[in-house]
């Protein structure tokens, strides 16, 4: 019918959307949300948490939680939606941690790529040396003390390369 309703209102046809796939059902011993019938609440409430015991035919087998001590079983309860307001079923809302079990997995898989990460960075820097009693950049400042000395002790030593008349009548004197 889309088809006919793009000839008259383009907008609304490219609206339509596909009916997106249901969600799997709940596995046993997962906790859902059980509505009774009207009557049948207990208190006044008519919402109980109920334990998934198993799924025949789309429809799930509870053992709902009313108080403490206080279970009944119920067969063939269908997921809440239009039609489906009491005897059914809804999923739990997600709590503050959606799924904790795979991200678990993920930081232990990422802690084993950071510790390989650091070993090869320790071979870089340290190579098949031990690890200095001082930091690095000590050792580095210490380093650059020394060149820097040189540096200074070979300062009046540059012009004489560049003139080499000076440096034989140097040779010569010494003579």
């Amino acid at each position: 019918m889309s088809h006919l309703l793009a000839s008259i209102n383009k907008e609304a046809s490219d609206n339509i959307q596909p009916i997106p796939p249901r969600q799997p059902l709940p596995g046993v011993g997962e906790t859902v949300v059980y509505t009774m019938r009207p009557g049948h609440g207990r208190s006044g409430r008519t919402r109980f948490p109920a334990l998934v015991m198993g799924e025949q035919g789309g429809r799930l087998l509870l053992t709902v939680i009313i108080d403490a001590g206080d279970m009944i079983d119920e067969s063939l309860v269908e997921e809440a939606g239009p039609g489906a307001e009491f005897h059914c079923w809804e999923r739990v809302a997600p709590t503050a941690l959606p799924g904790i079990h795979g991200t678990v997995s993920s930081l232990h898989e990422r802690i084993g790529d950071l510790e390989e990460e650091n070993r090869q960075m320790r071979k870089i820097i340290l190579g098949d040396y031990d690890i200095p009693k001082i930091a690095l950049f000590e050792i580095f400042a210490k380093i650059e003390g020394r060149v820097k000395e040189v540096e200074a002790y070979l300062e009046p030593l540059k012009g004489l390369a560049d003139r080499p008349e000076k440096t034989a009548k140097a040779r010569k004197s010494k003579k």
